[in-house]
């Protein structure tokens, strides 16, 4: 029996097997290009999935480095700034001390306060230090926020709040960004009961009115308040004659009445159960601000109070007591202060040598996982280079054939 080819299909059972040789000839040659084994899933699905898993985790762990980094630079600063507050505490303590000299006089105290002061605004630049994308390091959550900043009355404010930020360095690992000033510099054991205000979170003023100025007048009436809270409530202008502006005291804890509608005038001084405070502008009807007694005192707050003793205190026997016993207690203070300096700065440092055990953990990761990659997609070029050699060798052996038999006719026979 016999097979007849027709001319069309003579050259296409020759032309395809060189195509598919051609194909793989071009194939290897791109490996070789490229030194990758797996170009496509096609050539091998499973090392594919591996090579893209991989991948993917070293671009996680870019990410990472990169948050180290960063977390590395904000922890450097922040440990300089607390450095820095650090070595100022002592000045300030050095001066308090200064002042209790009994051979001093008013006038000389008077400047022992000014350069004490000018320790308080070094110290306040230094705690509104910002890192290197400019967002302030001691607001808490509220980056873009100094931290302290001066009043009407030229007192340091906290600003911020005492939120923590943690940065993700690892899957399952994260290190803390920051550290709150309120706890840092705000939340300080005081030597005595101190009070603190604050402006109630539904007050409708436009601008809103403020307090300052809160501090202990009365030493043994606020004893006797502690640890109560109050709060100052603005009460409708119809409750007083003639109508007005006026306010109300309040105890928190059973709603007892220790004022009731005082005429309001902003700037004056409100006083009592032995505490102080000032509330300036126009509050609202309704805008209420709490007062709550405290065994806390903040760093600059209590220098400021020295400063105010300073000014204030005689050279009678009775004012000199008093400025004693101001020292003592400012003396505490700054102790109390320093402690908490040092444990900040102790978390701080361990911070950063979890920092440098990350960075290293993460190297010898990426070793790994690189040498994986490596071991599934890179090209054994000896092997590849002979597969091409064979390849070759193959092709131009189907070409030289394909172009003798094409030529094959039965009119050579003839």
């Amino acid at each position: 029996m016999s097979v007849r080819m027709s001319t069309n299909q003579l050259f296409s059972r020759g032309l395809n097997p060189m195509l598919d040789v051609q194909k793989a000839v071009s194939k290897t040659q791109e490996q070789i290009a490229t030194n990758k084994r797996v170009l496509t899933p096609a050539d091998d699905p499973i090392a594919a999935t591996r090579i893209l898993q991989l991948n993917q985790e070293l671009t996680d762990m870019k990410k990472f480095n990169s948050s180290l980094s960063t977390l590395n630079s904000r922890m450097l600063r922040e440990e300089a700034a607390l450095s820095g507050i650090s070595d100022l505490q002592q000045k300030a303590q050095e001066l308090v001390l200064q002042s209790g000299n009994a051979a001093l006089n008013k006038e000389q105290r008077g400047y022992i306060a000014t350069e004490l002061q000018s320790v308080v605004d070094s110290m306040a630049q230094l705690m509104n230090s910002k890192d290197a994308s400019g967002e302030y390091l001691f607001s808490g959550y509220k980056g873009s926020t100094a931290p302290f900043e001066k009043d009407a009355e030229g007192r340091y404010q906290y600003q911020g709040d005492e939120g923590q930020r943690f940065v993700q360095v690892g899957p399952v690992t994260s290190i803390a960004a920051n550290d709150s000033g309120f706890q840092l510099f705000m939340n300080i054991k005081s030597a005595k009961p101190n009070v603190t205000v604050s402006a109630g979170t539904g007050n409708a003023a436009v601008p809103p009115a403020q307090v300052s100025g809160a501090q202990v007048r009365n030493a043994e009436r606020f004893a006797q308040f502690v640890p109560e809270s109050a709060v100052i409530e603005f009460r409708p202008v119809d409750e007083i004659v003639p109508p007005g502006l006026n306010y109300t005291v309040k105890q928190i804890s059973d709603g007892r009445v220790l004022m009731q509608n005082v005429p309001y005038v902003s700037g004056n001084e409100i006083e009592f159960a032995g505490a102080v405070l000032r509330v300036q502008g126009r509050p609202a009807e309704g805008d209420t601000f709490v007062v709550e007694s405290s065994n806390k005192k903040g760093l600059l707050e209590g220098l400021e109070d020295f400063i105010s003793s300073l000014n204030k205190y005689g050279d009678n026997t009775a004012d000199r007591t008093l400025l004693a016993e101001s020292m003592k207690s400012t003396i505490s203070n700054l102790e109390n202060a320093q402690t908490q300096l040092l444990q900040t700065r102790s978390a701080v440092g361990s911070r950063m040598n979890q920092i440098a055990a990350t960075q290293s953990a993460n190297q010898d990761f990426e070793l790994v996982v690189r040498t994986a990659l490596s071991e599934l997609s890179d090209l054994d070029y000896a092997k590849a280079i002979s597969q091409l050699t064979q390849e070759s060798f193959v092709l131009e052996a189907a070409q030289t054939s394909f172009a003798r038999i094409s030529r094959m006719s039965l009119f050579d026979l003839i």
